[in-house]
């Protein structure tokens, strides 16, 4: 249930000892404000505060770490660690270590390390370092490196380095180095960086596969090596095509077929992410897991794979 802004309590925090002071659990439900001096404060965040939020306003200086979530806005300097969840707004500023999520918007600036992920709207700018996963919209600009891998949506630009993978929608604007690969409108593009520019050296039909799709998606990778993927589905669980194939629990598909080369039909189709599942049906969605072993991925599209056998774990 949405909380109305009239009923909600809210605390300024200036400083850490105020912030330390806080309580674990609110009775009620608390937005926390912190409205410190960036070149006289940065406010350590080490835990999530029950039944709260935390904000950063004007021009505050945050470290977050330990899973904490913070929204980040007008001006806000953030350092996320530990798996941390930051929103940034309004050309907030945010470094992201160790796993954690960001989301950016409105002319937000962003710098991603160790597997963190971002999603970037409305002009923000994103550097990618490590490994770490980029969805970029609405024009904003993108610099991967370090095997990253971005997917550019919306004339966003994208300057990809090191191995790193951009999967390309639109007329995204892409610079390519270093044997970087760019994949989009059936189309895969390979530079090879020498004295300072880029040369094509490969322009080729693009053919997925579950190697590719394992890179593009590796956030959806879980801890047991399976991979997470998103079902639409009728209101009674029950899928879209047949109406017969109930998604709860385990479902295992009746027909099978484990050739790639087949688009439709002979699996349970699944998508990486929730958007994408939407994008054929505008249902339900059901978040599961697939082993590895138990998927296929047509060379043509990988905006959805087919699965011999899946588990629901969340509606």
């Amino acid at each position: 249930m949405k909380i109305k802004e009239k009923t909600m309590k809210i605390i300024v925090v200036k400083n850490q000892k105020e912030f330390d002071n806080l309580p674990k659990k609110f009775d009620e439900y608390t937005r926390i404000e912190i409205r410190s001096v960036r070149s006289v404060f940065k406010i350590k965040i080490n835990f999530k505060t029950g039944n709260s939020s935390v904000v950063a306003w004007g021009n505050s200086s945050v470290e977050a770490r330990g899973n904490s979530s913070v929204e980040a806005r007008g001006n806000s300097s953030v350092e996320a660690w530990e798996n941390s969840s930051v929103e940034a707004w309004e050309n907030s500023s945010v470094v992201a270590w160790g796993n954690s999520s960001v989301v950016a918007t409105g002319n937000s600036s962003v710098v991603a390390w160790e597997n963190s992920s971002v999603v970037a709207w409305e002009n923000s700018s994103v550097v990618a370092r490590e490994n770490s996963s980029v969805v970029a919209w609405e024009n904003s600009s993108v610099v991967a490196r370090g095997n990253s891998s971005v997917e550019a949506r919306g004339n966003s630009s994208v300057e990809a380095w090191e191995n790193s993978v951009i999967r390309i929608f639109s007329n995204i604007r892409l610079k390519l180095n270093q044997f970087s690969v760019g994949i989009g409108i059936g189309i895969k593009i390979k530079a090879e960086y020498k004295s300072g520019s880029a040369t094509l050296i490969n322009k080729e039909i693009a053919k997925y596969d579950k190697k590719l799709f394992l890179r593009m998606y590796k956030k959806n990778i879980q801890k047991g090596g399976e991979i997470l993927l998103y079902k639409s589905v009728k209101d009674d669980n029950t899928d879209f095509y047949s109406g017969k194939i109930k998604y709860i629990g385990k479902v295992i598909c009746p027909d099978w077929d484990d050739n790639p080369n087949r688009e439709c039909g002979g699996g349970l189709h699944l998508s990486p992410t929730p958007e994408l599942a939407k994008s054929f049906n505008n249902g339900k969605i059901k978040k599961c897991i697939v082993e590895q072993k138990n998927f296929v991925v047509y060379p043509k599209n990988i905006d959805k794979v087919r699965c011999k056998e899946v588990e629901v774990i969340e509606d």
